[in-house]
């Protein structure tokens, strides 16, 4: 059969991934081959992928970890799809039928563009006159679904430019606190472990939160990282970087975001631009308080919280975060908190987490 080209990430993979050759077998399974190394698939995951699905994306588990290989270029989607076996055929019409819905809300997108481009001067003064009235009402009317999507591309930016760790003990202790932060939550959250030295942590959105591997390794305390996912997964629930992304970006951005409209358009842009996002101090404030709620509402001791913005205060090297989050760790913050703790109930449950085993687990720095 006529092997296609591909792009592979997974374990042991540098973080922009490898460039390899998939080739369907007889027996079902998938043989995937780069310069100096083979890879044999079964049981595979075959999904849409990319800014408009216009990519696949198929992902299967081994006993090294979890792997997923990116076929965005056209002819090579067009072999894929010709030689695969009949079990993966549905799983690729999907895929197939989810790049057509995405044209057509582009299109759809293009022709409302259309329609508010009659009435620019109107909507340009609510832009600057309301803007936050219109930037929130924009943003209710985004389904979890697409937000979801706006965090997959976040997530495939982020393995470009560094390792993420997607298994072991650091990132069972981020999903066992993160279970208890995240009850009720439309989003299905997924933790990763960044093996960056920076002290640092960021929530996409749609529920993806990565947790770099210095601020395991300088926390001393798992209350201390519960309160670090409390306020980034109080930015995921807020819709604080979609709001970010709105303000910054303007009109055509929000229209992106509310119709699902990922690729050729300003919100494309924004994707690029989001390592320039930082959080309102309002926002943080508000993320603050979000995260304390979620905390006593899961018997975790909110000190952690404060006990990490301390830590923050004593790192000088500390450096702002890469992606979504700030983390302006002053005084003000911290004594806004300790006021509002010194009023709650001491009944904490302690959080049976060993971050010994969790730093143990961790790539070498």
């Amino acid at each position: 059969m006529t092997p296609f080209s591909a792009r592979l990430f997974g374990p042991q993979l540098p973080g922009s991934g490898a460039t390899v050759n998939g080739e369907w077998q007889e027996d079902d399974s998938l043989k995937i081959v780069s310069p100096d190394k083979e890879w044999s698939a079964t049981n595979l995951s075959v999904t849409a992928s990319g800014f408009n699905a216009a990519g696949i994306k198929i992902s299967w588990q081994d006993e090294r970890g979890e792997y997923a290989l990116f076929i965005d270029d056209a002819s090579a989607r067009e072999l894929c799809q010709a030689a695969a076996p009949a079990i993966y055929s549905p799983n690729l019409q999907g895929a197939s039928r989810a790049k057509s819905g995405v044209e057509r809300r582009f299109r759809l997108g293009w022709a409302l563009l259309g329609g508010l481009f009659l009435l620019p001067l109107l909507l340009l003064g609510l832009l600057f006159l309301k803007q936050d009235v219109v930037v929130d009402w924009f943003i209710q009317h985004i389904p979890v679904q697409q937000e979801a999507r706006i965090g997959d591309m976040v997530l495939a930016q982020s393995r470009l430019s560094m390792q993420l760790i997607e298994s072991g003990p650091g990132v069972e202790a981020l999903a066992r606190i993160g279970e208890k932060l995240t009850i009720n939550s439309p989003h299905h959250y997924r933790w990763f472990v960044a093996n960056q030295k920076e002290i640092n942590a960021f929530a996409a959105p749609g529920g993806v939160v990565v947790v770099n591997a210095g601020l395991l390794r300088a926390i001393s305390s798992p209350e201390e990282l519960a309160g670090v996912l409390a306020h980034e997964i109080a930015h995921a629930e807020l819709r604080h970087s979609l709001k970010g992304i709105a303000k910054s970006l303007g009109l055509r951005a929000l229209t992106s975001l509310a119709l699902g409209d990922y690729g050729g358009t300003a919100l494309a842009e924004g994707m690029k631009k989001l390592t320039e996002l930082g959080f309102s101090r309002e926002a943080e404030r508000e993320a603050d308080q979000e995260g304390l709620r979620r905390l006593v509402a899961a018997g975790i001791d909110p000190q952690g919280m404060v006990r990490f913005f301390e830590l923050l205060e004593k790192e000088q090297q500390f450096a702002p975060p890469e992606f979504l989050s700030t983390h302006p760790s002053n005084t003000e913050r911290i004594v806004a908190l300790q006021r509002e703790i010194a009023l709650l109930p001491k009944d904490w449950q302690p959080l049976e987490i060993d971050l010994a085993t969790i730093r143990a687990g961790l790539p070498q720095p």
